[in-house]
C-alpha cells in the first residue's frame, strides 16, 4: 500500500518571494519545485531555461524523508511538505518551510502509520489539510501555531489521497472508496460521490463551478458539475495505462492529464493528455518521459511541466505547440512539481 501512495504525488502552483536575485532577469523568476522522492530531495530548476539553481536535502537527523507533497500560503512566507521516512517506521512530518531561506523552520508529528499523502491550504492561511490515505482521515493544522485542531473522518477504508480547495470546500479523492468526497470546512458536513474505480487527485475549476477526478483502474477522468451534482464521464485513449495528476490552464479551457500507469502491474507509460473542458473530450496526446507523474503550468500558462518518474527527468512542454522543447535531469523518482513565481525585491 505504501508503495501504491509513493507513487501519487501532488501537484500546485505556487508563488513567493525568491532569495536568489543572482538569477533574476527582472523583478520576477519564476522557479519549478520538483519533490524526489527515493532520493529525499526538492530539485529546484529556473522555468525560464531549465537551469539547475538548488537542491534541498530533506535529511532530519540522519532520517531521509520522502517529500509526498508540497503548497505555499497565501501570502507565500511559508511553504508545508508531507514527508514520510525513507527508512522503517516513525513520525510522519508536516514540516513548516521559510520560503525565501528554503529551509525547514517546524515539523509537526501527525502519527505513524498515517501514509501523509497532500496538503493544501484555506483560502486565508489560517489552516492547513493534510490528507492521510493509510488511517481515512484529513488533519485541520494551525497553521502559525503548527498544532493540530482536529480531523474529519472519510472512513478507515477511504484511502483519502488528493485534495483541492474552492470556495471553503475540499474536494478529496478516495482511492479505496472510490469516491469524490466534498467537505464543507465551515460546517464540518461531507458529502461523497461515488466515482465508480481509483480516485487518485482532483482539480476544481471555479470558472466551470466544476471538479475533475482522474480514476486510475478505469483509465478515465470523471468531471463533477457542482451546480447540479451530475458527472460526465471522459475516457482516456485505448493505449492509457493509468492516470494520476491532472491540472488546468489557467484558463480552465484544458485539463492536462498524466497517464502514469507502473501501478497494479500496469507498464510505465509516456503519455500526457489535454482534455478539452468544453467538449469533454482527449484533444492531444503528447509523448513525455516514462511514468509521467505530476503536472504544472508555469504562471503564465505558456508552458507545462512534467515528472517522468521512472525517467528521473522533467519534460517541459510549449502549450502552442503542445511539443517537448525541453528535458531536464533531476532527483530519483520525481513526483509533486510545483511553479514558483519569485519575487527580486527585498
Amino acid at each position: 500500500m505504501k508503495r501504491f501512495l509513493v507513487l501519487f504525488i501532488g501537484i500546485i502552483a505556487l508563488t513567493f518571494s525568491c532569495n536568489k536575485k543572482d538569477h533574476c532577469k527582472g523583478d520576477t523568476i519564476e522557479k519549478i519545485f520538483v519533490a524526489n522522492e527515493e532520493s529525499g530531495s526538492v530539485t529546484v530548476f529556473d522555468a525560464d531555461n531549465g537551469e539547475v539553481l538548488n537542491t534541498v536535502d530533506l535529511t532530519i537527523k540522519n532520517e531521509m524523508y520522502m517529500a509526498h507533497n508540497i503548497q505555499s500560503n497565501p501570502d507565500h512566507e511559508f511553504v508545508w511538505v508531507t514527508a514520510i521516512p525513507m527508512h522503517g517506521h516513525g513520525d510522519e512530518l508536516l514540516m513548516k518551510m521559510n520560503s525565501r531561506r528554503e529551509k525547514v523552520v517546524q515539523t509537526l508529528s501527525l502519527g505513524e502509520e498515517q501514509h501523509l499523502a497532500h496538503v493544501v491550504t484555506d483560502e486565508s492561511g489560517e489552516f492547513v489539510y493534510v490528507t492521510a490515505n493509510e488511517s481515512g482521515k484529513v488533519f485541520q493544522v494551525d497553521a502559525e501555531k503548527m498544532e493540530l485542531k482536529q480531523s474529519f473522518d472519510l472512513g478507515a477504508n477511504s484511502g483519502p489521497h488528493g485534495m483541492r480547495m474552492m470556495d471553503g470546500k475540499l474536494y478529496v479523492a478516495c482511492m479505496n472508496s472510490f469516491e469524490l468526497a466534498i467537505i464543507d470546512l465551515a460546517s464540518g458536513t461531507m458529502e461523497k460521490i461515488n466515482v465508480g474505480g481509483i480516485a487518485v487527485q482532483t482539480a476544481v475549476l471555479p470558472t466551470l463551478n466544476a471538479a475533475f477526478v482522474s480514476i486510475y483502474d478505469l483509465k478515465e477522468v470523471v468531471k463533477y458539475d457542482i451546480t447540479n451534482g451530475d458527472t460526465t464521464r471522459i475516457p482516456l485513449p485505448t493505449d492509457a495505462q493509468g492516470p494520476i495528476q491532472l491540472y488546468p490552464s489557467p484558463d480552465n479551457k484544458k485539463i492536462y492529464v498524466c497517464d502514469q500507469g507502473i501501478v497494479n502491474g500496469n507498464p510505465a507509460s509516456n503519455k500526457l493528455y489535454v482534455i478539452d473542458t468544453d467538449s469533454n473530450t482527449v484533444t492531444s496526446t503528447i509523448t513525455v518521459g516514462n511514468g509521467a507523474h505530476g503536472v504544472v503550468t508555469s504562471n503564465d500558462g505558456t508552458k507545462i511541466f512534467v515528472t517522468n518518474l521512472a525517467d528521473n527527468t522533467v519534460s517541459v512542454i510549449s502549450a502552442e505547440t503542445l511539443t517537448v522543447i525541453q528535458t531536464i535531469n533531476v532527483g530519483t523518482a520525481p513526483n509533486g512539481i510545483t511553479a514558483l513565481l519569485c519575487s527580486c525585491e527585498d
